[in-house]
């Protein structure tokens, strides 16, 4: 086996230390032809000898310019040249809108996933990227689990425990450091030209906000932001994990409703991150922080307060109701109606 450099070495131990990869695993790399993926495509080949992973290939082509196109048809005729198992998704002719891609390219993640059986999902975002989700995030002003959005692993479909597990091995690293990886092995990577489009927030984001920001406040940003984001993951854990043990003591699902009392009692990021969750379960979207408000405030209402209403025409009220022989005969609970 050839000898592993030290980028190989500490994206093994990456792998390791998060538990994010077995041996003989069937791995669906998501490919897109820049450098990190390039990076990362080739780490895990490198690695493949010592782990006895199936790796599997799939490039998505969004059809937004002729540029991505040729891109699509130059990396299919890479990976038959190196005899990589892959696939090449063409989508229908779609508006430019990153929020529409991003689910049609997890459609066909999970489509070849399930074709290939494969149990993990491997992206190539780096810490680069995981900072800059931090401070995009940060400025559409997003709670602690968009700050900490961009972790080691999730699953590919939150709502089905089935689905494949999606990995990101190269968090640890920096995009300088795929840059370079690429460029001491010859990778032929494909240049976006839409990541220089100034007319994509993100781009801006990188493009300008990031190095002014590093110029005239903190040239280590990108190591603050990630160290932020970690904290923060671990902090925002701890809380779902608090208030799963709550949730049953307040929930009940044939109102739909929520007890006041015990909910009341507990801290305010319990409150809300419990409030949050029943709003998702009952409104067609995530709710948004003002929709929570709405419901924390009337923990402290009296009987018959109503927040505003809600998507769908639907809104909470406090009601004194009684669910069952174990319920107390007026006890206040946050109501679902209308």
């Amino acid at each position: 086996m050839a000898r592993l450099s030290p980028l190989h070495l500490r994206v093994q131990c990456a792998i390791r230390q998060q538990q994010l990869l077995h041996p003989g695993q069937r791995l669906l790399v998501a490919f897109s032809g820049g450098q990190d993926s390039f990076c990362l495509l080739q780490i895990l080949r490198d690695l493949q000898p010592r782990w006895g992973w199936q790796i599997f290939v799939l490039h998505c082509d969004h059809r937004w310019s002729a540029d991505e196109t040729e891109c699509a048809r130059f990396l299919q005729g890479w990976l038959q040249q190196q005899g990589l198992p892959h696939a090449v998704e063409t989508a229908d002719p779609i508006r430019r809108d990153e929020a529409g891609a991003r689910a049609w390219r997890y459609q066909q993640l999970e489509k070849w996933a399930r074709t290939w059986d494969c149990s993990a999902v491997v992206m190539g975002h780096t810490a680069s990227d995981r900072a800059e989700t931090f401070l995009w995030n940060l400025l559409r002003g997003t709670g602690a689990a968009g700050l900490s959005s961009l972790d080691w692993q999730r699953r590919l479909d939150d709502r089905d425990p089935t689905s494949a597990q999606v990995v990101r091995p190269l968090l640890g690293l920096y995009r300088w450091e795929t840059e370079q990886f690429c460029q001491q092995h010859q990778l032929p990577v494909w240049p976006d030209r839409s990541n220089q489009d100034l007319a994509h927030g993100r781009n801006r984001l990188r493009l300008e906000v990031m190095p002014y920001l590093k110029q005239h406040f903190n040239p280590q940003l990108e190591a603050a932001l990630n160290r932020a984001a970690t904290l923060l993951q671990a902090e925002h854990e701890l809380v779902v994990a608090q208030a799963a043990q709550l949730w049953p003591q307040v929930y009940e699902p044939a109102l739909p409703g929520l007890r006041r009392d015990p909910l009341r009692a507990a801290p305010l990021a319990l409150q809300r991150q419990v409030m949050f969750q029943f709003l998702s379960l009952v409104l067609p979207h995530h709710p948004t922080f003002d929709q929570v408000e709405a419901g924390i405030r009337l923990l402290k209402a009296g009987r018959g307060s109503r927040s505003p209403e809600y998507p769908g025409g639907c809104w909470l009220e406090v009601k004194g109701v009684s669910i069952n022989s174990t319920s107390p005969k007026g006890s206040d609970w946050l109501v679902l109606a209308g």
